[in-house]
């Protein structure tokens, strides 16, 4: 048994949804939560650029005795956990590889898309990763700057559903039967998403197969927890603007964040 907390990072507040899901799967286990708001979006910085805000993520969680670290954030996941994995004996976990896995069992037609930043989408990872476990299938990408400064900026409803028809357009001429949300923050505009595309489409969270993945790597190394979990939450960015978020989306009205530089 491992009392120590899971480190979780994103590039702001979608890798709430992978934090939400693995409270759930994993409710003994406490957590601790870095979102890099002050410096968000990551999709359009350089590879570089990822790699360095990611390493400063980890190198702040790494101080709060974390024993495993989820990049709870697609762009970082693909940009920077091959780096930083070579840098820290740590067990990494990312989201990529759990939400090809999961599109990969779900597609009855072998066709796919992935809606992400650019970052993700040049990195072309969801191909790559989906053609490892099925070369059959066929992926499209569409990249969406605007979808995840949209979630940041938590708008009215009408807002975002005029800004989701407009990003999401390209996919009415596309042959696909599953939608994978290639970035965290787009669980938050779900709502939005499965109007949009239709009930006839399946929509892949990679956020459900990552809690499932961080059990069965904490039960194989013997690092579950034994006790109730305590969660905290840190942001580069305002902890006012972050809690009003982050308090809705968790269901928890007592949720505090503190800021980090």
């Amino acid at each position: 048994m491992d009392n120590r907390p899971i480190g979780i990072l994103d590039s702001g507040l979608g890798g709430l949804t992978v934090l939400k899901k693995v409270i759930q799967r994993l409710p003994n286990e406490s957590t601790i939560f870095i979102g890099d708001q002050a410096h968000m979006p990551y999709g359009d910085r350089t590879v570089e650029d990822i790699i360095n805000l990611t390493r400063a993520s980890v190198k702040f969680l790494l101080t709060k005795n974390v024993k495993v670290i989820i990049f709870g954030c697609n762009t970082a996941t693909a940009a920077a956990m091959s780096v930083i994995q070579q840098e820290i004996p740590m067990q990494i976990i990312g989201v990529i590889q759990s939400g090809a896995l999961a599109a990969s069992k779900i597609t009855q037609t072998n066709q796919v898309a992935v809606i992400a930043t650019n970052a993700t989408v040049n990195s072309h990872s969801y191909v790559k990763e989906i053609a490892f476990r099925n070369a059959q299938i066929q992926v499209t990408e569409l990249g969406e700057p605007k979808l995840a400064p949209l979630v940041e900026a938590n708008p009215s409803d009408k807002i975002k559903k005029a800004v989701v028809a407009q990003c999401l357009a390209p996919l009415k001429h596309v042959q696909y039967d599953t939608l994978i949300l290639g970035c965290t923050h787009y669980p938050l505009l779900i709502k939005e998403i499965a109007e949009f595309i239709g009930k006839d489409k399946k929509i892949v969270d990679p956020a459900d197969q990552v809690a499932q993945y961080t059990f069965n790597v904490l039960k194989r190394d013997n690092l579950l927890a034994a006790k109730g979990g305590k969660h905290e939450y840190y942001t580069t960015g305002d902890p006012i603007k972050f809690m009003k978020i982050a308090q809705k989306w968790m269901h928890d009205p007592t949720l505090k964040a503190q800021h980090v530089e």
